[in-house]
């Protein structure tokens, strides 16, 4: 059923974008593969095809009900400009538009194909409601300074998953009386909806931007997290640093073995098989982004001397004959994860 819902979901989602693209919700020839595919995968995983047939039609028909609703366009009447024309600044402007949002796209760099894209931002701040700075974060501060030197009127806001490098001209931003806030979606660009999922608001100052913000986000069904500004980079080292690293280090070890992949995977059990789920998605990922999230965090090398002082002390532990250290360690773990349920 969980997946059922974010199929769901995502499903609403396209309905928005075909909506505005004035694309029909049904298209047969699709459908007819969709069922075709599950079929043949049934068949090898001893299903019957036409219990397959009819758990296939039941979620195309859902999709196609939740796709002919009348979705809100709680942004309809509103200009947003984007700025970064990369994969995150399409999500952005997929996200705005596909609520209404009349949105256009300023990337010196880039093009957004399917926008206005403009050679200058500045007549168009005039009356912008919302302005998103999307860039990639070794951009965001120049970006950045470059919306705030035209005193936009509208809501400024960035996604960037790093904020010390910035925090400085949002909190001068607020001060000088702009409508600045900050957030961190806690997804990549490769997701569909921000339903379900989490969003870091980390406040600036300004209440009135906070609320405009808060509420784009909780109406499209986002779990919206504050978090303060200050303390935003040392959070993320954890939440996103570590488990980047702890798989990257997973794979590095894993393809230095003597063993095949392939092996590995005939061999492999649940644990080995959620590993490498992570590690082979964290592969397919933006190598910039993914780069910066540990160069631009101020907070990284501090994390990681807490990795390496881990990895000694499991090293220790492990090799000890007295199984009581490595006992302690899997205790206190237990008792920190007791409450974990996502």
């Amino acid at each position: 059923m969980t997946l059922v819902g974010r199929r769901m979901s995502v499903a609403k989602e396209i309905g928005r974008t075909k909506r505005k693209c004035r694309l029909d919700i049904r298209d047969s020839a699709r459908e007819e593969l969709v069922v075709r595919s599950a079929i043949a995968k049934a068949q090898t995983m001893g299903v019957d095809g036409e219990a397959a047939t009819a758990i296939v039609e039941a979620l195309i028909g859902g999709a196609v009900r939740v796709q002919s609703e009348e979705a809100e366009r709680y942004l309809d009447g509103r200009k947003a400009l984007v700025v970064g024309a990369g994969r995150t600044g399409a999500w952005v402007a997929r996200f705005l538009s596909n609520r209404g949002a009349a949105v256009s796209v300023f990337d010196p760099r880039a093009k957004l194909e399917g926008y206005d894209n403009l050679e200058s931002p500045a007549e168009f701040l005039e009356d912008a409601d919302l302005i998103v700075i999307a860039s990639p974060l070794g951009t965001a501060q120049e970006d950045m300074r470059l919306i705030l030197s035209s005193s936009p009127k509208g809501v400024v806001f960035d996604v960037c998953s790093v904020k010390t490098h910035i925090r400085d001209l949002l909190k001068e931003g607020v001060e000088l009386g702009l409508k600045l806030t900050s957030v961190h979606p806690m997804f990549g660009p490769g997701i569909a909806t921000p339903e379900g999922r989490n969003i870091l608001l980390t406040s600036c100052g300004c209440d009135a931007a906070d609320g405009v913000v808060r509420d784009l986000f909780e109406r499209a069904g986002a779990n919206v997290v504050d978090v303060a500004l200050d303390g935003h980079d040392k959070l993320i080292a954890y939440i996103l640093g570590v488990p980047h690293l702890c798989a990257m280090a997973f794979g590095l070890v894993t393809m230095r073995s003597s063993f095949t992949v392939d092996r590995l995977a005939d061999a492999s059990g649940p644990s080995f098989s959620k590993l490498a789920d992570l590690a082979s998605s964290i592969s397919k990922e933006s190598r910039r982004v993914y780069h910066d999230i540990q160069r631009f965090n101020p907070e990284t090398a501090s994390m990681l001397r807490s990795m390496s002082t881990a990895i000694d002390e499991l090293g220790a532990a492990s090799s000890n004959d007295d199984p009581t250290a490595f006992a302690a360690i899997m205790d206190a773990e237990k008792e920190y994860f007791g409450r974990w349920s996502k």
